[in-house]
């Protein structure tokens, strides 16, 4: 049976042209994290935000607004990204996406376009693990605990 995929209406982009746009730096693209504190202290890109994926599944949005308001403001891409980007990631794009139409009029969010990470962090730092330009790892380099 093929893997069912969670919010396929929202567009993936691979770690290589995350890469690029980080590598460039014009701030165009925020990178949002949504592990929780203790997955991120295995290892994260530079510069992303940490934002867990508890704060998208609240039925309050005040939380999420507060992001949205305060750090997201103005991005004109914001890449989700969990460990491997099955269930957790996609589905907090999804709740982002929805809540930035909500609050910012359904074109496009604002302009503010939502995308997830293929693969996750997981297939970031298989390519770019080595790279300290554009990741934070720990003494012992990335080695995570196996993931959902």
């Amino acid at each position: 049976m093929a893997e069912q995929i969670v919010a396929p209406e929202l567009p993936r982009v691979k770690p290589s042209e995350v890469a690029d746009k980080l590598a460039k730096g014009n701030g165009d693209v925020v990178v949002l994290d949504v592990r929780d504190a203790k997955e991120v202290t295995e290892g994260r890109i530079k510069g992303s935000l940490n934002v867990p994926s508890s704060v998208f599944k609240s039925d309050d949005p005040t939380s999420l607004d507060e992001v949205i308001k305060g750090q997201l403001n103005g991005a004109k891409e914001v890449v989700v990204h969990c460990h491997f980007c099955k269930v957790r990631g996609p589905t907090c794009a999804q709740a982002l996406n929805n809540r930035l139409k909500a609050l910012l009029g359904a074109e496009a969010g604002g302009g503010t376009e939502v995308k997830v990470l293929e693969g996750g962090i997981a297939a970031f730092m298989d390519q770019f693990k080595e790279d300290s330009s554009l990741v934070e790892l720990p003494e012992g380099g990335w080695n995570p605990a196996q993931q959902h």
